[in-house]
């Protein structure tokens, strides 16, 4: 009998891109820029990258430790890894990066990110 390889994760199987900038341009228009996990290229998220983010062929992500993020991170994300972390070893939580995943919201027909339970477009997550 043999076995085959295969990943417990189904993300594996997923491509992984983050939001690695996100600007304003001089009319106040978000410029995002997009890059694979590999880090190789930088994107820009055309028609046909939403269309696969709204298959599930990609993930897109943004990590909490972004500088462009509106929101105060640093606050929301404690609260959230004293929720639901316990500190056996009594050295408490010193800092924490998160990767929050994007997704297209088809009732606003935009791309948004859920914070706490609030869906926020990325034009307003975003400074």
């Amino acid at each position: 009998m043999q076995s085959a390889v295969w990943s417990g994760n189904a993300l594996h199987k997923v491509t992984k891109y983050y939001i690695t900038s996100a600007k304003r341009d001089r009319n106040g228009k978000l410029d995002i820029t997009v890059s694979p996990a590999s880090g190789r290229t930088n994107l820009k998220p055309t028609e046909k990258f939403i269309d696969q983010l709204k298959n599930g062929e990609i993930q897109l992500l943004v990590l909490t430790n972004q500088p462009d993020i509106a929101l105060d991170m640093d606050k929301k994300v404690l609260d959230n890894e004293n929720r639901y972390v316990i500190d056996f070893d009594k050295r408490g939580v010193k800092w924490t990066m998160r990767d929050l995943p994007v997704y297209f919201n088809t009732m606003k027909n935009t791309l948004c990110v859920e914070v706490d339970g609030i869906s926020y477009s990325l034009d307003s997550f975003f400074k």
